[in-house]
């Protein structure tokens, strides 16, 4: 990945995520997601991102450097569930700043992948939980009157 995409990549990112914190910050509690959807509040789509982003930043080191982890045991649906129901016990303050450290950590560690490492693994990893995902909850958010 060339500096000029990454440091693209990365503003998008930014964006978004400020974008999504706001529609959260807007919403405090309550359900956010549409009634068919799994019942979740700000403090789980805060949950969910730390998670996530976690788990792509473990990957993305473990790449860099020639590992792999191990598979997440279940789909992304029963993965989500387990994982709300970990996070159940959060506040909304601690879940927001978990999210936040989870997102600070993953711009380091993506900016801190030396040039000569990066190959289209590496990239797919990044973009798996950037913008798009971000921007992806957003609008499903928006979309479902998640916002006052």
């Amino acid at each position: 990945m060339d500096s000029v995409t990454l440091a693209e990549m990365l503003r998008r990112d930014h964006e978004e995520w400020a974008a999504l914190v706001a529609v959260l910050d807007a919403r405090p509690t309550g359900a956010v997601h549409d009634p068919e959807s799994p019942s979740w509040q700000a403090r789980d789509v805060y949950s969910h991102f730390t998670r996530w982003i976690h788990r792509s930043t473990d990957e993305l080191e473990a790449r860099a450097d020639g590992r792999t982890l191990a598979r997440l045991e279940g789909s992304d649906d029963e993965i989500n569930a387990r994982w709300q129901g970990e996070d159940a016990r959060l506040t909304l303050d601690e879940a927001r700043s978990r999210a936040q450290a989870a997102f600070d950590r993953r711009v380091a560690v993506v900016r801190a992948v030396a040039k000569d490492r990066w190959h289209d693994g590496l990239a797919a990893i990044v973009y798996a939980d950037g913008y798009e995902h971000i921007a992806a909850h957003r609008r499903y958010i928006e979309a479902a009157g998640g916002i006052p």
